[in-house]
């Protein structure tokens, strides 16, 4: 059964879950479909474009701050500095520009999944979980996976709830997850599985109940075998037997657990299967200080009756306990374990384990809790033989355990003694030391009595946890099949006592777990990135993004990396490193070893040395004795482990192996009966709890499991305890790579907090909801979620393969499809992809279609199906439609025959009351049985038929059987070759313990090899020293023999005298020539030691340059990634609104041409309207004429009554006259019928008419109805398109200012223009009015002329009238010239006049073509801009590629240059070692000679010496000339890259150089243009001054 539509909005139901006052109307954080932001966000989206504010990054968390532009006073800062202000105290700070972190609009503060982030860094993704934290909204989308904050209120159960709400529109939460795992698993029909990762106390094991209740309460069961009260009993039952009480939590779980669900092909649960595995066995007898014992010890001291307690010796306690199982102290603790025992008991009989069961189990609870107090004494074999502390308290363990005193005791201490009996009993040799030492068995007695006993309690701890895992599946288990499955995987968390704030380092156990965890995370890792980057690989898809850096394998590969070479060389360890667990493997097979050698062996594979030391690596040795440290979590989690103890935890304990005999031949037969079953399992698979099951399910993830321990190491370390760890985790990871995997990542919101029921720091108020930054950190970056997502946004989410996704979606483009869907032929699946994507108008960016896969970006998935849906939710309709009426036909036919035979039998009834009292009714009831004597024969030969079918069917049977015992003989036959296959196994397995065995010899021989080496040198030294006293001896003794003699050799031994003197002093010359080649190898040894420092040095600088220029790139990554993916995003939603805004055109031009249609439907039924008004009125004045007719006729008729009563009243009439009346009478009545024919005809008429007039007025009501509602939906369309055409002219409008600020600065620039254009007509102007000044006052001083004439004229007389005639003839010549000059001046005036139009002409064209060269020069200026800033930016680039590349080249100069000093000197070196190869050639020769001549060996001894220390330096020196090499090579390699970079980085500075050639030719156009321009103003200007 899928889970549909009754699943209804989880908001609702979050709601009712948190119970706040405050009710959350709509989260700010909702993804929506682009193109629906509302302009309130846009408007917080300007706000947040426009101020720069970003995340000021700090030890303990973060601030806000804004971003200061430089002013023009400021100083300018160095490159990658800039100045904020802290918005909290608004303090100005310069800080380096890697410490900040980019923030989201506020929109985005309560973001339902962190992949919507726009900025996404790690300070944003800590502030968004910090308001949903705020909000108790603690799940959070992270992508793929799931974030769980743990909550610190009080959080609810979800079991009874269904959370509702579409598929695509569900919030985060849990049980989101787990319907996003269900809906996967019903389309896909792939298994699924959920794991949570996290620490301790995150909430991993809350989350994987509330996943498992809302599933099976969403689901349900078929025959009710999987229910939410079975699901609550197996936790409880768990919680109790698997966890423990710490400080901060008290059911800290301790073992790993794959819970699993399997569904059928309707979506129903069939069954269910529960595998633990990795359990924490030696916490029975074991605890770390401040941790209690499994929890079910103390709830059974508080909660057992008395009849049981009295039953297993519990009535009296101990007064000490080994294990440290003790009853409950206080009062309050005891109530409480006393209840939980109440609800344990309760849970088991839910899961029909019966009393008998549960006193079993009670029984081996109390055998161990009487273990521990019987104890053991602490002497071993060479003291005292091992035994029991307290007697009666093991001969209650014992009792309780229903066995023997002797038994017990055999096989707790003398379980060496009962392996040599029962071989003995079978026929069996003894094996040697040496075989049992391969296979795991002690030399003698290595354990103590207090480790056997705790042996004894663990393993039967072990064996009753997998047997309550077995009860609890049997439980669970059905026969019905199934297709698919989901698991939930929960194991214990990270552990790190530094969480709780503890001293102590931490334990064997907690390193098991913290493997766990690593192994989990490591298969997030691959999941995550190494899977999904080569699939695009291997798809042909291009997606920019690389692997992190940091992978969880290094600190996998410290605990259980295992070397593929097996072959040891001769000279010691084996050349590949080991990891922990197989150091521990080997070690405890070596006698004599210890914790000092499995740590120092670790810290030489993988503690750095020397100058790598200072790195951060994967391992560290800690100062204190027998201590590391580990770096977890991609090194941000270190973790103190203390090897103390660690080989003995390693060793195989014998007792343990026991504990499952001991149960099995129990005298109690409910032990027994619950114990068998375990005999049948394997011994290899023994550690894995929950192999049983009949379900087909069940059976392929036992087969997966036994497959792994088989494939594997498994029969070669079936007895390690190391190497059982390391199968336990690899049959877990390979049971969830089965299927799709959903992550929930679980997060502690503060440090300290590890659990809620336990005691966690007292908070309050806003405290209680705040996060701790760091801790959250840690948490964060450990576990990669920002690189997860950072590839889930780059990447492409969902994949579908070709033809399912062509097969699946075609519906939505069908014309265009239809070739592609012939049965005949096989479509070509990438072009059909390709028409198909055509046809849907996908963004480009948003699909990529691969060789056998189509990728898609999330939201095109559920975009595609919503159209679907549509699409086809009609035609289900109505299939749907179909099925229910043909349902409802068939079942109406079954009620139909039902009521016919129920009418039968009433009749029948109703008859037989009747007749019964008949008596011949009751002669026939007599009768008719002695009739049936005669129907016996029939009835024989029908039953002789029906025993020969029985026959045939009894042969047929027979033949089935025959043939089943056929496959049951060949079924044996494969058996027996299993059983064959099984030894030839053992056989094996013998060989590889043998291998084994010679492998742990050449260990010990390469160590013995070792020490005999070192016993050789010191024999060796010693032997030298003794011939060197021997030799003087042998001198003394020649000497005295001399002086015995006499002078009788005193010649010869003058001889030998002259000849040792000549040797002498030629060896000390060459000893001098020696001894300055050794200063001078010296001292070139130090000047190479110096610059070997400063290359050192230099290299180092260089280091942390490109450390700081990593983590600059690393930033600049991810803000380009986040650019990217806002601009994809823009992209998509532009994308969005241009498919709306054809749809909307579409929609109106429908919308017009109905209006339109509907206009002409309007005028027809108006023209419709106006024929039937003018026939009614037709018909009303043919109406109003019949009534009239009808008004004469009733006036006649009255007449004629009138007549009648006049001629009645007469009182004779004549016969004829009565004949003649009776005619008229008849004619008269014939006439009124006729009148009354056509009356009546006339009213059918006119009643005809009337309803024809009410028929018309109902249909034009109904019209007029039809129409309104037309006319209202158009007007909700028209509202609605005008709504939208609002937005449109707002988002005009916007466009429309910023349009008229462009033009106002264009209109300043004008009147600019035409201000200085006034001004120079203004020059022009008062230059032509100084020429008329100068004029009219030419005329003035005329007209004053004149004027003096004149009166000169009148003054003066006639005698002097000659004289004022030529004077006058003077003035009046002058008078004609200041006219002529005058008319001049005019004729001038108005040729300026026209020049000036003429001028102002040219100047408007002028001014329009400076206005187009200046708009076009501002562009050219802005392009140019650009253009220089980008060749800056190349520049700077190529500037910095050329001086790193010069450095490299200047360094390779150098080192060139050293190398060939180097093999300058080499060569020297060469020929100095031939020519003292020579000289020693000689000085052998004539060491040989001395030797003969007997002549004193110290001299030739120190030669050698010093002639094997120059061969030492010489090798040194060539070693260093192989460094010096490789630095070389690889200095080449990097000189080839820099080449290579630069000559890409050459090929778009040369595209830019030919693009900044094109617009240097467009300036220089332009330039021309201009100087024209300016060239024509000048010419134009001397015009001007000219006139």
């Amino acid at each position: 059964m899928e889970i549909k539509e009754e699943q209804g909005e989880i908001k609702e139901e979050q709601r009712e879950i948190k119970e706040k006052p405050v009710e959350i109307k709509e989260e700010p954080g909702e993804i929506k479909e682009p193109g629906e932001s509302t302009d309130s966000n846009k408007v917080h989206d300007d706000v947040w474009y426009e101020t720069e504010k970003v995340w000021l990054v700090e030890k303990d968390g973060f601030t806000l701050a804004t971003v200061l532009k430089p002013d023009v006073g400021t100083p300018e800062l160095p490159a990658g500095r800039l100045r904020i202000r802290i918005d909290a105290d608004n303090t100005v700070t310069e800080v380096d520009e890697e410490t900040l972190h980019r923030t989201n609009p506020s929109t985005l503060d309560c973001t339902e999944d962190l992949a919507a982030l726009i900025s996404l860094n790690e300070s944003s993704v800590i502030h968004t979980l910090q308001h949903r934290y705020w909000s108790q909204l603690c799940h959070t989308y992270a992508g793929p996976s799931l974030v769980a904050v743990k909550p610190s209120w009080a959080a609810t159960s979800y079991s009874g709830k269904v959370f509702r709400g579409k598929r695509d529109s569900m919030p985060p939460h849990i049980c989101s997850l787990a319907q996003k795992a269900y809906w996967s698993l019903l389309m896909r029909r792939q298994d699924q599985a959920i794991v949570p990762l996290g620490r301790s106390g995150a909430g991993k094991t809350t989350c994987c109940q509330s996943t498992l209740e809302y599933l099976v309460g969403a689901a349900r069961s078929v025959d009710n075998r999987v229910s939410v009260e079975k699901i609550q009993a197996m936790f409880t039952i768990l919680k109790a037997f698997g966890t423990v009480t710490t400080g901060h939590n008290s059911t800290s779980t301790r073992f790993s657990m794959a819970m699993s669900l399997d569904f059928n092909a309707t979506g129903r649960i069939t069954a269910a299967h529960l595998q633990t595995m990795l359990l924490e066995r030696v916490r029975v007898t074991q605890q770390p200080e401040g941790e209690s014992n499994f929890n079910v010890f103390s709830q059974m001291l508080a909660g057992l009756d008395m009849a049981h307690r009295t039953m297993l010796h519990l009535h009296q306690m101990a007064e000490s306990n080994s294990f440290g199982i003790r009853p409950c102290a206080k009062t309050e603790e005891k109530q409480k374990a006393s209840a939980a025992f109440v609800q344990l008991q309760a849970a088991m009989e839910t899961l029909g384990i019966t009393a008998d069961e549960q006193s079993a189990i009670w029984r081996v609870l109390a055998g161990i809790y009487h273990l521990g107090a019987a104890g053991a004494c602490k002497a071993t074999s060479q003291i005292g033989r091992k035994q029991f502390m307290k007697f009666e308290w093991a001969n209650k363990a014992a009792e309780v355990l229903g066995c023997d005193y002797e038994e017990l005791t055999t096989s707790v201490f003398k379980h060496h003694l009962k392996q040599i009996i029962e071989q003995v009993t079978s026929g069996t040799s003894r094996p040697s030391k040496d075989q049992e030492q391969n296979a795991g068995y002690p030399l003698g007695a290595k354990m103590t009595g207090v480790e056997c006993v705790e042996g004894m309690a663990s393993g039967l701890y072990e064996e009753l946890f997998a047997a309550l895992v077995s009860l609890i599946n049997r439980s669970f288990s059905s026969s019905h099949l199934s297709m698919a499955s989901i698991m939930v995987v929960d194991a214990p968390g990270f552990h790190n006592p530094r969480h709780q704030k503890k001293e102590r380092a931490a334990t064997f156990e907690e390193l098991c777990h913290n493997y766990v965890h690593e192994r989990l995370q490591a298969l997030f890792y691959k999941r995550t990135f190494v899977s999904e980057l080569e699939r695009y690989r291997e798809e042909n898809v291009e997606v920019p993004c690389e692997l992190p850096e940091l992978s969880p394998m290094a600190t996998v590969s410290v605990i259980e990396q295992n070397s593929s070479q097996l072959h040891v060389p001769p000279g010691g360890q084996a050349e590949d490193p080991k990891g922990l667990l197989w150091i521990l493997d080997e070690e405890v097979l070596i006698p004599g070893s210890s914790d000092s050698v499995v740590l120092d062996r670790l810290c030489s594979y993988f503690a750095k040395k020397g100058a790598e030391s200072e790195e951060e690596g994967v391992l560290r040795k800690c100062e204190q004795m027998l201590q590391c440290e580990i770096f977890h979590q991609l090194g941000k989690d270190p973790v103190r482990y203390d090897l103390t103890g660690w080989m003995n935890k390693a060793k195989l304990n014998l007792s343990a192996q026991n504990a499952i005999q001991v149960l099995q031949q129990s005298q109690i037969d409910a032990l027994k009966k619950l114990f068998l079953p375990r005999s049948k399992m394997l011994l290899i698979c023994r550690s894995v709890a929950g192999l049983e099951g009949h379900s087909q399910q069940a059976l392929q993830r036992t087969g997966c499991v036994r497959k792994t321990f088989a494939s594997s190491f498994a029969a070669v370390k079936k007895r390690s305890v190391c190497a059982q760890i390391k199968l336990q985790m690899d049959a877990l990871t390979n049971l969830v790579k089965r299927s799709q995997i959903h992550f929930v990542h679980c997060l502690v919101p503060r440090a300290g907090v590890d659990g809620t029921d336990g005691k966690p720091p007292c908070l309050t108020g806003e405290a209680e909801l705040t996060l701790d930054v760091p801790t959250l950190r840690v948490q964060l970056s450990g576990a990669q979620l920002l690189d997860a997502l950072r590839l889930y946004r780059i990447g492409y989410a969902d994949r579908m393969v070709l033809t399912q996704f062509r097969h699946r979606f075609q519906v939505l483009a069908q014309p265009a499809m239809k070739k592609f869907t012939s049965a005949y032929e096989i479509p070509h699946e990438n072009k059909a992809i390709e028409e198909l994507f055509k046809v849907l108008d996908l963004e480009k960016k948003s699909v990529a279609v691969g060789r056998s896969q189509v990728f898609l970006k999330p939201g095109v998935i559920s975009r595609l199906e919503k159209q679907r849906e549509k699409l086809i939710s009609q035609n289900m309709i109505l299939i749907q439609a179909a099925c229910k009426g043909f349902l409802s036909r068939q079942k109406f036919k079954r009620l139909k025959i039902q009521r016919i035979a129920v009418r039968c039998i009433q009749r029948n009834l109703a008859a037989f009351q009747v007749v019964k009292d008949w008596p011949w009714w009751q002669l026939m009831s007599w009768v008719r049985p002695l009739l049936r004597v005669n129907l016996v024969e029939d009835q024989l030969r029908v039953k002789d038929e029906e025993l020969t079918a029985l026959r045939r069917k009894l042969e047929k049977s027979e033949q089935s059987c025959s043939e089943l015992r056929q496959n049951t003989d060949v079924l044996e036959s494969k058996i027996t070759l299993t059983k064959g296959v099984a030894q030839k196994t053992n056989v094996n397995e013998g060989a590889c313990q043998v291998l084994e065995g010679e492998r742990a010899e050449r260990l010990r021989g390469a160590r013995e090899i070792k020490e005999l080496q070192s016993k050789y040198d010191q024999v060796r030294k010693e032997f030298e020293s003794v011939e060197k006293q021997l030799e003087e001896t042998q001198q003394q003794i020649q000497l005295r023999e001399i002086g015995l003699h006499g002078a009788a050799g005193e010649e010869e031994w003058q001889m030998r005298f002259d000849c040792a003197q000549t040797e002498i002093t030629f060896l000390r010359k060459r000893l001098a020539q020696l001894e300055e080649r050794l200063g001078a190898e010296l001292n070139s040894r130090k000047e190479l030691e110096h610059k070997l420092c400063e290359v050192q040095n230099n290299y180092e600088s260089v280091k942390k340059v490109a450390q700081q220029m990593k983590r600059k790139c690393k930033h600049l990554a991810c803000d380009l990634e986040d650019t990217r993916v806002l601009t994809e995003n823009l992209q998509s939603r532009n994308h969005e609104l241009v498919k709306k805004q054809k749809k909307f055109d579409m929609q109106l031009a429908q919308a017009l041409g109905e209006s339109a249609f509907e206009k002409s439907l309007r005028e027809k039924v108006t023209q419709e309207n106006t024929t039937i008004r003018w026939e009614l009125g037709k018909l009303q004045q043919m109406s109003e004429q019949k009534d009239l007719e009808t008004s004469n006729l009733n006036q006649r008729i009255a007449l004629l009554a009138t007549q009648v009563q006049e001629l009645t009243s007469s009182e004779t009439w004549d016969e004829g006259a009565v004949a003649a009346l009776r005619k008229k009478l008849w004619e008269l009545e014939s006439n009124a019928a006729e009148q009354q024919n056509e009356l009546s005809r006339h009213v059918t008429a006119a009643e005809q008419l009337e309803q024809l007039h009410m028929r018309l007025e109902m249909e034009i009501e109904r019209m007029k109805q039809m129409h309104q509602k037309d006319l209202e939906d158009k007007e909700e369309e028209l509202e609605d398109v005008r709504q939208s055409c609002q937005r449109r002219l707002r988002q005009l409008e916007m466009q429309l200012e910023q349009e008229s600020e462009e033009k106002q600065m264009v209109l300043h620039e004008k009147q600019d223009l035409e201000g200085l254009i006034g001004t120079l007509c203004e020059q022009i102007g008062h230059r032509d009015f100084d020429v008329e000044k100068r004029l009219r006052r030419d005329l003035k001083r005329t007209h004053a002329l004149l004027a003096d004439v004149q009166l000169l004229l009148v003054t003066t007389g006639e005698p002097n009238s000659s004289v004022g005639k030529e004077e006058l003839e003077k003035i009046r010549s002058q008078w004609e010239e200041s006219k002529a000059q005058y008319a001049e001046a005019q004729k001038s005036q108005k040729a300026m006049a026209l020049e000036l139009e003429s001028l102002h002409v040219e100047l408007e064209t002028i001014s329009r073509n400076k206005n187009l060269v200046e708009e076009q020069l501002y562009q050219l200026q802005h392009e140019k801009a650009d253009l220089l800033k980008r060749i800056d930016e190349d520049q700077e680039d190529l500037n910095e590629l050329m001086t790193k590349h010069k450095a490299l080249i200047a360094q390779s100069a150098v080192d060139i240059t050293q190398i060939r000093e180097l093999q300058s000197q080499l060569e020297e070196v060469k020929k100095e070692k031939q020519s003292l190869q020579e000289k020693l050639q000689v000085a052998l020769t004539r060491i040989a000679y001395l030797e003969q001549s007997m002549v004193e060996r110290s001299i030739v001894s120190r030669q050698e010496a010093l002639i094997c220390d120059l061969e030492n330096k010489l090798e040194f020196q060539s070693v260093q000339v192989k460094r010096f090499e490789m630095l070389v090579l690889r200095l080449r390699d990097s000189v080839i890259k820099m080449g290579e970079e630069l000559e890409k980085a050459a090929e778009p500075e040369a595209g830019e150089k030919e693009n900044t050639k094109y617009y240097q030719m467009r300036m220089e156009e332009m330039k021309a243009d201009m100087n024209e321009l300016v060239q024509r103003e000048l010419e134009a200007s001397r015009r001007r001054v000219e006139l």
